[in-house]
């Protein structure tokens, strides 16, 4: 195709609709980027007013099997990241992907594309640009890195090496004031399912940011100690104005990777003059990141820090003994540097008025936590992060250690049962009951199936996931006796699970899934499926409501009586919602009331019809759990921060 023919067909997707594969529709607006391979264009969620997105899109002449595959990869990683309760705020979101199809010149042209969060902000390699020959201010680095070492810990968590990672591959965004990071442009990850053979064959990665494994035949070394190496170097780089193996015009890209592996090891200590005045006014704290920055950028990948969560920890503490102790409330270093007797007393009234909020428990440190349950008759919070079990009773955290055969890696959530005992969930069919007496595995869901929910009321046990062998969603309901299994034709992964007054099962879960599931079969409940639903809260009219992505809430009422035979009807219809974030959690007060929450400290009462959002003062932290009472609602944040709203 000529060069001519290739622009018509870009300039002909302005003003059109693209149809995701979830049904979503993007309306293309304007151009703001493009490249070799592919376009990047501005375009509304939905509707023609909708919120922004923008698209990628592959150019005809650049689609083969080289970018075919490339396109699929961050396909499938970026939908496996954003398909989970809590996706991380620090990687760009995934909302859909498809093929338009379009005719020029009596032949069907055929455009793969993907739909993803847009970031209105510059990228690091620009902010880096701007700062010519001097490192950023330590404490704008040490913030804007710690959130790519969190949004690399989520991929690792998925056995993703992201293979790419370098500043221009971080976007920031500016969000109430605050810049954030975004980790983008997952195209050459290694993921699960990748052979060595198929790894291969993905285009070379940049030089100075990738290390020297990924040049080898096979890419066979290539594990998260390769993304240790970029991320070190990244940082290597904010601190001291200075790539860490630099790459001059002209030079033999040979030269650069024998650098890499035989060369001397970058240091900060021989570039004083460039780094931030604070860094360099601390020999002894520069003295202390030189020796990490050795180990992290080490030729051999079996020298490096296992993860980049092992380097950032390592490294995090000589960073903050020299950063800039002005910090704002909103901070979770502060909040982290109160004891729990002082963090009691600090109250913040809400911007609305409406209620006023106490911090109960402080933050933990180096922690993010994945769930938590309420156990309001011993006045305890539970919560299971990256490292285990945790209670909080009294104002603090306390860690609880897991019985033998739990490890904590596989625990993603904690509910507690109306006898007391804990059940804790979790991948490769995790799924015990912990008590006084110990632990006791529940059978029969114990098998191909990773657990991400579980409903424990009423004395029921049943438990929403997934199977690990194939992309099918699953319920099982847990008996004294038996275990059955509910494998959900039709779905991929169930996120939330609740018995209705009627009896039967109602399942939310990716892509809009919402479905009623009996003994023997299953029906799907109708509505736009225009995003994923993470929550459920069943209503004592027999109906529910479930929460999902992009500020989704939905009001499921059935449309015959309870008494009707094999169950009622139920009809669902969208409700409006002061909020785009992703809501994570739903829950019903004594008094009927509902309320949501979810990222970036979204809190949301439903008043009339209407989704009203309460402003938490004091954190911008995601939410992972709330439990309302008549006159309270209590919240619990991924940092571990617990904090009560009162009226």
């Amino acid at each position: 195709m000529t060069s001519q023919g290739t622009q018509r067909i870009r300039d002909s997707l302005i003003g059109t609709a693209l149809v995701g594969e979830g049904g979503t529709r993007f309306h293309v607006r304007s151009l703001i980027g493009e490249g070799g391979q592919g376009w990047v264009f501005q375009a509304n969620y939905d509707d023609p007013d909708g919120f922004l997105i923008v698209v990628k899109i592959l150019r005809p002449e650049g689609i083969n099997a080289e970018t075919i595959g490339r396109f699929e990869r961050e396909t499938r990683v970026l939908q496996m990241l954003g398909a989970v309760a809590a996706p991380n705020p620090n990687i760009v979101r995934f909302y859909d992907h498809g093929l338009y199809r379009l005719s020029m010149y009596g032949t069907e042209v055929v455009l793969p594309f993907i739909a993803l969060e847009f970031v209105d902000g510059p990228t690091l390699a620009e902010v880096l640009d701007q700062h010519p020959g001097r490192g950023l201010p330590l404490d704008r680095a040490l913030r804007l890195m710690k959130q790519v070492a969190r949004a690399l810990h989520t991929v690792h968590e998925h056995r993703i090496v992201h293979r790419d990672l370098k500043p221009s591959n971080i976007l920031l965004a500016s969000q109430q004031g605050r810049e954030v990071a975004k980790v983008t442009d997952f195209g050459l990850v290694k993921a699960p399912g990748l052979s060595a053979k198929a790894t291969a064959t993905i285009a070379g990665a940049t030089l100075g940011y990738a290390p020297p494994e990924q040049y080898e035949m096979g890419n066979s070394r290539v594990n998260a100690r390769t993304d240790v190496f970029s991320f070190a170097a990244i940082l290597f780089e904010t601190l001291a104005g200075r790539a860490a193996f630099p790459h001059p015009p002209g030079d033999s890209p040979l030269r650069t990777v024998a650098r890499m592996l035989s060369g001397e090891r970058p240091q900060l200590a021989k570039h004083a003059a460039t780094l931030s005045a604070e860094l360099a006014n601390r020999p002894e704290a520069v003295a202390a990141l030189d020796v990490q920055f050795v180990r992290a950028l080490a030729a051999d990948p079996e020298h490096r820090h296992d993860s980049v969560h092992d380097l950032w920890n390592a490294i995090e503490p000589a960073l903050k003994s020299v950063a800039s102790r002005s910090v704002s409330l909103s901070d979770d270093s502060m909040l982290r540097a109160q004891e729990p007797a002082e963090a009691a007393a600090l109250n913040w009234a809400g911007a609305d008025g409406a209620l006023r909020f106490q911090l109960i428990v402080p933050a933990m440190s180096r922690e993010r936590l994945r769930g938590g349950a309420f156990s309001p008759e011993d006045g305890a919070v539970y919560a299971v992060g990256m490292n285990g079990l945790y209670r909080a009773k009294n104002g603090a955290w306390a860690h609880l250690p897991l019985p033998p055969g739990i490890d904590a890696r596989r625990v993603r959530g904690v509910s507690v049962r109306p006898d007391g005992d804990l059940l804790v969930y979790g991948e490769a069919g995790l799924c015990a009951v912990i008590g006084s007496s110990g632990a006791r595995f529940i059978t029969g869901a114990d098998g191909d199936f990773n657990w991400l929910s579980a409903f424990t009321k009423d004395g029921d046990c049943l438990l929403a996931g997934e199977r690990r062998s194939r992309p099918v969603g699953v319920v099982a309901e847990v008996g004294a006796q038996s275990t059955h299994i509910h494998r959900v034709e039709g779905t991929t992964r169930l996120f939330n699970v609740t018995r209705l007054a009627s009896g039967v099962l109602l399942a939310c879960g990716s892509h809009g899934d919402l479905v009623h599931v009996r003994r023997s079969s299953h029906e799907e409940v109708a509505w736009g499926k225009t995003g994923h639903l993470y929550a459920l809260a069943r209503t004592e009219s027999g109906g529910a409501f479930a929460v999902g992505s992009g500020g989704h809430a939905l009001n499921i009422g059935t449309t015959t009586s309870l008494t009707s035979e094999p169950a009622p009807d139920l009809v669902a219809s969208l409700e409006a919602v002061q909020t785009t974030r992703d809501l994570v959690a739903v829950a019903i007060d004594p008094n009927g009331v509902a309320w949501a929450a979810g990222q970036s400290a979204r809190l949301l009462e439903r008043r009339s019809g209407t989704w009203t959002r309460h402003h938490v003062a004091g954190t911008d932290a995601n939410i992972v759990a709330i439990y309302p009472t008549a006159r309270s609602i209590t919240i619990l944040t991924e940092d571990g921060a617990v904090i009560e709203g009162t009226r």
